[in-house]
């Protein structure tokens, strides 16, 4: 069963179709080989990066190489006492794509987070900021910084967990499904990629460790594989916020 293309509508730009995208297989393991990888350039690496890719027409700047693959893995670098998180963003053979790092203190924002490219550029920023009476959680997803691609929303639940990826005009596109916070807090555990109406799974997040593994439709349009990045880190935001009232609850 093939799943029907995407219209990813941009902010300021023509609306274009998104090519359309098998769905995934339940029962493909992630260790599969995947064959939408760059090949790493010959010759010395010694920072382990990501080979250079050349702009491309239509697609913002620093977000080229995404456009390539399928697999994002997530790696936490550094953990600090002040609850600071660090990440390695990297390709399935552990080349540094992006470095992201937490920020407490921007605007009073209850999330930010802001990722560089290997060239020191800030290339994508995820931005919650405080909304009265509401119970629902946002996230702004920014490439630049600034230029809103799309959006993650959040309601708490119990049992299960699902996070909404929109686009730039807040149009539903793809689901974040599994499991709630009260059951697997301190365990792996892997979250299902839908359509938007659950019809169909088309992509996984596994956390593995202290280590997220992303594998998306690798023609997914390149701005909503930046948001389903950064609804990664925002599971791991969430996770890691519960983990800390559970421990506090346990030994006030």
């Amino acid at each position: 069963m093939s799943l029907s293309g995407y219209l990813i509508p941009q902010p300021d730009e023509h609306r274009t179709q998104m090519p359309g995208y098998q769905p995934l297989d339940s029962g493909l393991p992630l260790d599969l080989p995947f064959q939408h990888q760059p090949q790493e350039c010959p010759g010395p690496d010694l920072l382990n990066l990501v080979p250079y890719t050349p702009e491309i027409p239509g697609v913002p700047l620093g977000l080229e190489y995404l456009t390539q693959i399928n697999q994002i893995q997530l790696r936490q670098k550094f953990y600090s006492p002040q609850n600071i998180n660090q990440y390695e963003i990297q390709n399935n053979m552990g080349q540094r794509i992006y470095s992201a790092k937490e920020h407490k203190e921007f605007c009073g924002a209850l999330y930010c987070v802001k990722i560089v490219d290997n060239m020191e550029r800030e290339v994508i920023q995820l931005l919650e900021t405080y909304k009265c009476f509401s119970s629902q959680r946002e996230v702004e997803v920014q490439s630049p910084p600034g230029r809103i691609i799309g959006y993650i929303t959040y309601a708490w639940q119990a049992f299960v967990t699902s996070l909404s990826i929109l686009d730039a005009f807040k149009e539903p596109v793809l689901m974040v499904v599994g499991p709630g916070f009260q059951t697997n807090l301190f365990g792996d555990v892997s979250f299902e990629i839908k359509t938007k109406d659950k019809s169909q799974t088309v992509g996984k997040i596994t956390k593995d460790n202290e280590l997220f593994l992303v594998q998306i439709p690798w023609d997914l349009d390149v701005q909503m594989k930046v948001v389903l990045m950064g609804a990664s880190l925002f599971l791991d935001h969430l996770v890691d916020m519960r983990r800390r009232q559970v421990l506090v609850e346990i030994n006030p």
